[in-house]
């Protein structure tokens, strides 16, 4: 849809249809208390909701092409893990992530892209190296990328460092299955899963 205007009427058009239940519901908008703060790539397709199969409000969304971690990230995570009391973060990575093909293409020619996906390749050559991942297959591109992010978030927010640390809170580094939509976890970060504090548990 390549017209501004059609693209927001058929935006209007939608939300008038999302909110028929919601006027007949007392009170208006529903304000449930998340049980997770979902970061993913802007790319994925399907909403975070959807994938994990949850009302509207139980999650907190974030995303960035390529999983890039700015400020802006971090605060919406410490906001969710600290003031909201979210017990878990997932970094959710997708199958078929253009970001991922893009950095695999910089790495095999060896060059750069020019403006802001310089940064989003960068991050992703980076995870590569600290990984150790094979850079000739995009499955394991992105869950080495997936991994470091969590670890890079850890590092990165003394807030969540501390909530983690605390038991608090944990982290799961995770993909879809492009066959079946099923997650498929590639690491976690404190106590989740079978081992119990770990700070780093790859699956």
């Amino acid at each position: 849809m390549s017209d501004p205007l059609a693209s927001w009427q058929h935006l209007r058009s939608g939300n008038e249809r999302f909110f028929m239940p919601v006027r007949a519901h007392k009170g208006g908008m529903i304000d449930e208390q998340p049980i997770a703060a979902v970061f993913r790539c802007a790319d994925t397709g399907v909403a975070s909701e959807t994938i994990f199969g949850q009302g509207w409000g139980s999650l907190i969304d974030i995303s960035t092409w390529g999983h890039v971690v700015d400020s802006g990230v971090i605060a919406t995570l410490e906001y969710a893990v600290d003031t909201r009391e979210v017990p878990l973060i997932v970094v959710l990575g997708h199958h078929d992530c253009h970001a991922m093909r893009t950095a695999m293409r910089a790495w095999a020619d060896a060059t750069m892209p020019e403006g802001a996906t310089r940064t989003v390749v960068e991050h992703a050559i980076g995870s590569i190296v600290r990984r150790g991942a094979a850079a000739d297959s995009l499955e394991a591109v992105t869950s080495a990328h997936i991994v470091e992010t969590g670890l890079a978030l850890l590092e990165r927010s003394p807030v969540i460092a501390r909530r983690v640390d605390a038991g608090k809170c944990a982290i799961v580094c995770a993909t879809t299955n492009p066959v079946d939509g099923n997650i498929v976890a590639h690491g976690t970060i404190g106590a989740v899963g079978e081992v119990d504090g770990a700070l780093l548990e790859c699956v």
